[in-house]
Order: structure tokens, then sequence, then C-alpha cells
């Protein structure tokens, strides 16, 4: 099933996906001291690149990307389990939070970073990384390609597993025969 590109779509997504990574990256620069933070910054890329997706096709959407989503979900998790574990290296507890306020950034004036910045950057790649890979793979199916490119079989696929593909399934047949439904 090829579905046919709107200019009107394809450009509106374009604008939407530019808006909305710009309001996610706000939403994880503010989310240490209010609400936001990574996880709802994360989910917010993942719809803008969902969108996008949608408007020019996934394949495309792959071709453009050039990078591996469960690549970037492990790097995040490595990031926040690393930033959780500064603590103990320092002898506090797990998670204890360190900060750093710099005075006189050009542009800025005074900036205060933290660990927790840091956290919530690792979590919003883990977000980003296992919902695009989730939807992709869907969304592959739905359009009629594999869910997993040859590269990626090897990598992600089980071979003890039934494959993910959806193949020709016969027919079932009725439990009850079209016999007994012409005698009640």
């Amino acid at each position: 099933m090829k579905l046919t590109q709107s200019f009107i779509f394809v450009s509106v997504a374009t604008f939407l996906f530019f808006l909305i990574n710009v309001f996610a990256f706000y939403l994880l620069l503010r989310g240490h001291n209010f609400p936001g933070g990574g996880f709802i910054g994360g989910l917010g890329s993942a719809i803008s690149l969902i969108l996008l997706s949608l408007a020019i096709g996934v394949k495309t959407m792959d071709r453009i990307l050039r990078f591996d989503p469960v690549a970037i979900a492990a790097a995040g998790l490595l990031i926040a389990f690393l930033t959780s574990c500064i603590g103990m290296f320092a002898g506090d507890p797990f998670l204890t939070q360190y900060n750093l306020k710099l005075t006189d950034v050009p542009l800025l004036g005074e900036l205060a970073l933290g660990t927790p910045l840091l956290f919530d950057i690792g979590v919003y790649l883990v977000v980003v990384g296992v919902t695009t890979k989730m939807i992709f793979l869907l969304a592959r199916s739905v359009e009629g390609h594999p869910a997993f490119e040859d590269h990626e079989r090897d990598r992600y696929a089980s071979v003890i597993e039934e494959p993910i593909e959806n193949l020709a399934a016969p027919p079932r047949e009725s439990p009850v025969s079209d016999s007994k439904l012409h005698d009640v």
C-alpha cells in the first residue's frame, strides 16, 4: 500500500517537527526544578519523529536519521546510570545531586548546572530511542515492509521465537459446522 505524499502535510509536519523539538528541549532544561524533564521532553521529540515519518514515510525516515535508536537508548541508559553513581564515587548516597554555579557566562550571565540535568539527558535519550524503535517497527509492518532490515535481523531478532512479519495463516475452521446452524 503506497500512500501519496501531500505537499501541505509534509510542509506542516516539517514545521511542527522543529517546533515540537524546541519545546521538548525547553521541557528538558526546565525539568529539574519544575514539571517537565527528560521523560516528557523525550516523548515530545519521539512524537515529532513519528509525525515526520508519517509525512515522508518510514523508509525515507530510516535513510535520513542515520542513528540506531537502540544505541541512542543504550547511551542514555549509561549516562543516567553513571550520573546516578557520581555520589557513590564521592562517598555520598546513590542519586546525590551536585550543582555547579558558573558566573559571568557570556550572553547568559549566571548559569547553574547540575547532575539532575545530566540524568534528565540520559532519560531523554532512553525515551527517544525506545519509542522511535517501537513505533518504526510497527510502521514498517503497516506499510508492508519487513519489521527488521537484514542488518537488524541478526542483531535484534531471536532465532528461537516466531517471525515478526505477518505470514499468511490459513483460515480457521469454525467450531460449529454449517449443518448444525441449520438444525437450530
